[in-house]
């Protein structure tokens, strides 16, 4: 089983990753419905009325998917409005909000996504601009990445992880996001389509 998952509205309307996840669940591409009973697609909503309760909400959720499922791969997803390709992270760290998430755990962890090395050139080579960074960030982003990563290995689990940057649609680009790139949710199918193929292929 392969979890995919993308953020619900996060302090603005639409987050292009739920939208993403949730196109996926209406109809999925050509290129994935060989897989379609393989796939859990999830969109994740936090409680961000604080700090604390967003992290509780975040790892809930996370166990609660880890319990379901019992994947052996988890591909998270987010937005990130400043950038302009599809970023493949490949490094998160013990923090949260420029808090530590847990000092009884560690730093920081690298990402065991299957094919990871390899990833930028698949999607290139099927035109869709990508790159890899070494910074989620300090929200959610990075937040589910380590806790997947940490949560490996406990109660039975032995999934690997990766997270996915999106670029934010062009509908967010009218108000909330003037000064952004984007990418289509077309395009965005297509690129999510090639990485859980190239993934799957990765894992044999």
């Amino acid at each position: 089983m392969i979890l995919v998952t993308g953020f619900g509205p996060y302090k603005e309307e639409i987050n292009a990753s739920g939208e993403l996840i949730t196109s996926l669940q209406k109809k999925l591409p050509k290129k994935l419905s060989h897989m379609k009973s393989e796939l859990a697609l999830e969109v994740i909503c936090c409680d961000d009325t604080s700090r604390e309760t967003e992290h509780q909400s975040l790892e809930k959720q996370l166990k609660k998917l880890l319990v379901e499922y019992k994947p052996e791969i988890c591909i998270f997803t987010g937005q990130a409005p400043p950038y302009n390709k599809i970023t493949i992270e490949k490094v998160a760290i013990n923090t949260f909000m420029r808090e530590v998430i847990d000092p009884a755990r560690p730093v920081g962890f690298w990402s065991d996504l299957p094919g990871l090395e390899s990833l930028q050139i698949e999607l290139e080579k099927n035109s869709i601009p990508a790159a890899y960074s070494f910074y989620a960030g300090q929200h959610l982003c990075n937040h589910i990445l380590y806790s997947s990563l940490y949560f490996k290995g406990q109660e039975s689990n032995s999934h690997k992880s990766g997270f996915i940057h999106i670029p934010v649609l062009p509908e967010q680009t009218i108000e909330q996001h003037p000064n952004s790139p984007s990418m289509s949710l077309d395009e965005s199918r297509k690129s999510l389509s090639i990485i859980v193929n190239h993934v799957v292929e990765a894992s044999k």
